[in-house]
């Protein structure tokens, strides 16, 4: 071999060798096995928050200008929806995942159906508000929590957001609400708060179920390419995501933290000193940050 041929040879093999790891860095992420598929439940709760959905009057979207007897009206139209979606919840629910390009189109029409059916339940709420209900309306807005992580398990990022959308609608009416409690309310609803908390998926439940659904979905070598090419972008967007899912989190915890607090000033005449005072009587556990992992602080 000449000196020329081996340069050559050489040369080709350094401008390869990229194209080389790249093409055995896509077959190995396609021939890699994926987890397996979780079955669905069956009877599947998320089934049933979708047929509840649909029998939702669909005004419920301008419940937050809607006086008393507007509301009475919706609330009433609505009185078949919101039982059947709260033995949803008394089932296992799991997002029905299909494998196909057309799933993440048709499957939008479930999410509209599953806002006007939180959009109910914040207008029955409101109305349990103005008719001097505040047990019933925190009752009617912890469902909204509820229904916002049992409405994303299972599913994949575009479901987690919709979800994180509704816990937030329950978490901020709810706020509301923590001066005008009573002591036992306040108690049992932190209590739950911190409950449904620990029973929500992770970012990471959310993050596998949506590269497992993305590699089955999107399964050849020319689609995995695009992929890759689009890693960054689509890399800021689930992180945008991501931020979104913790904020709502610490929200939640924070309103843990500040019903608990309100309990504890009403039973013992005084604030908490800090939030330790409200462990185990009123919380389980301090809540912790999501972001850093450390502690939460009450701050009377």
């Amino acid at each position: 071999m000449t000196t020329k041929t081996r340069n050559w040879l050489i040369a080709i093999f350094i401008l390869a060798f990229p194209f080389i790891v790249f093409l055995a860095f896509l077959l190995s992420g396609t021939t890699e096995p994926l987890p397996p598929l979780a079955p669905l439940p069956n009877p599947n709760g998320y089934d049933d928050l979708v047929k509840a959905g649909e029998m939702v009057s669909s005004n419920t979207w301008n419940f937050e200008r809607m006086d008393e007897e507007q509301l009475r009206e919706t609330v009433s139209a609505n009185a078949e929806a919101l039982p059947m979606a709260r033995v949803a919840f008394s089932n296992q629910c799991r997002v029905p995942l299909q494998f196909s390009k057309a799933y993440s189109t048709n499957h939008i029409q479930d999410l509209i159906t599953l806002k006007h059916l939180a959009q109910a339940f914040a207008a029955e709420g409101r109305l349990a508000e103005m008719e001097g209900h505040t047990r019933n309306a925190a009752k009617s807005y912890l469902d909204l929590f509820h229904m916002g992580n049992e409405s994303a398990r299972g599913g994949v990022v575009i479901d987690q957001l919709v979800g994180t959308a509704i816990e937030a609608i329950g978490v901020a009416n709810l706020q509301k609400l923590v001066g005008q409690l009573d002591a036992k309310s306040c108690r049992e609803t932190a209590v739950t708060l911190e409950t449904l908390d620990a029973q929500r998926q992770t970012w990471n439940d959310v993050m596998q179920q949506e590269r497992g659904w993305s590699w089955r979905t999107y399964s050849s070598l020319q689609e995995k390419i695009t992929a890759l090419m689009m890693h960054d972008e689509l890399k800021k967007l689930q992180q945008h995501a991501e931020e979104k899912f913790n904020k709502q989190q610490m929200k939640t915890r924070q309103l843990a933290v500040d019903l608990a607090a309100r309990a504890y000033e009403l039973d013992k005449g005084k604030p908490p000193a800090s939030i330790a005072n409200l462990v185990p009587e009123y919380l389980q556990a301090i809540p912790q940050d999501p972001f850093t992992g450390t502690n939460l602080v009450y701050s009377p």
